[in-house]
């Protein structure tokens, strides 16, 4: 995830990336990966930070504090930047970081503590513990959950059909297209975000790709992810909702995929963006400090208190990106 081809393609429409590279004496010892809000095209000067899976600089571990303090301070004092909005673990150095420039009062600051939740503002990502084996996974799940998992694979597999456990990429981003416009949610605003999770699948050094199929050479349901030390990433699913409902495709190919990256001897899964039924009852969530550095000017912070105001009262798109201003 530090790579930087698998930073520029997980910056998704409405994003600019914004690449700070910090050197010392003439070598590169950090580079930090933020990326700017873009409202209909138009740059807003408010940069996104995000921390929460460790995904945020690459460099030099003895440099690592001060790589990040520089690419603060250097946004933040950039002519076109008026904010910078971060998402970090409690315990990690940047955050001791953060506290230290906001310690300087050099920058107005804001601290919040970020939970789970549906909003568009914070994804936050689940993380789903795995066990030693997949029948000690499925003890862990209350009996209606448990029976589920059970009950919907072995009626897929009576049925003939068959599951994939590894993808080309090209085939992941073919049977993915061709899915989605025939599951629940089905928008541009879906394929936006699917065609964004296969450019991170894409780029990254060891994707994970695997899928269910039909008997008769149909794809029912794809997921598309990477692995990471002691830990597998799903970024997304599609499955046939329109034709297959009743079967459960999601419960089917996820149970199949725990049951591989526990024989892989992986530690954790981490669902991208967070998860709904059966599984949201045994995920965690980690906690994040949300932080908010603005430039001390009074024009901007007129443009804050304006927007703070005015916020409540637009339309649900609207006030979600006002928020990235208030």
């Amino acid at each position: 995830m530090l790579d930087p081809e698998f930073f520029l393609a997980s910056v998704c429409k409405g994003w600019h990336p914004k690449v700070v590279a910090v050197s010392y004496a003439r070598e590169v010892v950090g580079i930090v990966y933020t990326k700017e809000r873009v409202i209909r095209g138009i740059p807003t000067g408010v940069v996104y930070c995000d921390g929460s899976l460790d995904g945020i600089q690459l460099g030099n571990p003895l440099h690592r504090q001060n790589s990040f303090r520089l690419a603060m301070e250097t946004l933040l004092l950039s002519p076109r930047i008026r904010g910078v909005r971060l998402r970090l673990l409690p315990c990690s150095d940047e955050l001791g970081v953060t506290k230290q420039l906001v310690s300087s009062g050099a920058f107005d600051a804001q601290y919040s503590q970020i939970k789970s939740s549906n909003s568009n503002f914070w994804k936050c990502h689940a993380h789903l513990s795995l066990a030693d084996t997949y029948e000690q996974f499925l003890k862990g799940m209350g009996y209606t959950t448990r029976h589920n998992f059970r009950y919907y694979r072995r009626r897929f597999e009576a049925s003939g059909h068959g599951f994939v456990e590894r993808l080309s990429v090209e085939k992941l981003r073919s049977a993915a297209l061709d899915l989605l416009p025939k599951s629940k949610v089905s928008s541009w605003r879906t394929r936006f975000t699917l065609e964004t999770g296969l450019n991170m699948v894409a780029a990254a050094s060891r994707p994970l790709a695997i899928g269910l199929k039909h008997h008769n050479g149909e794809w029912l349901s794809v997921i598309g992810g990477w692995y990471r030390p002691r830990r597998a990433i799903l970024c997304f699913q599609c499955n046939n909702d329109r034709d297959f409902g009743p079967d459960s495709l999601s419960v089917v190919l996820r149970s199949f995929l725990i049951e591989l990256l526990i024989r892989q001897g992986l530690e954790e899964l981490v669902i991208w963006g967070g998860t709904g039924p059966p599984l949201s009852r045994y995920v965690t969530y980690v906690p994040a400090i949300g932080v908010r550095l603005d430039a001390p000017t009074h024009l901007w912070r007129g443009v804050r208190m304006f927007i703070s105001t005015v916020g409540p009262w637009l339309p649900k798109r609207l006030a979600a990106a006002a928020k990235w201003f208030a």
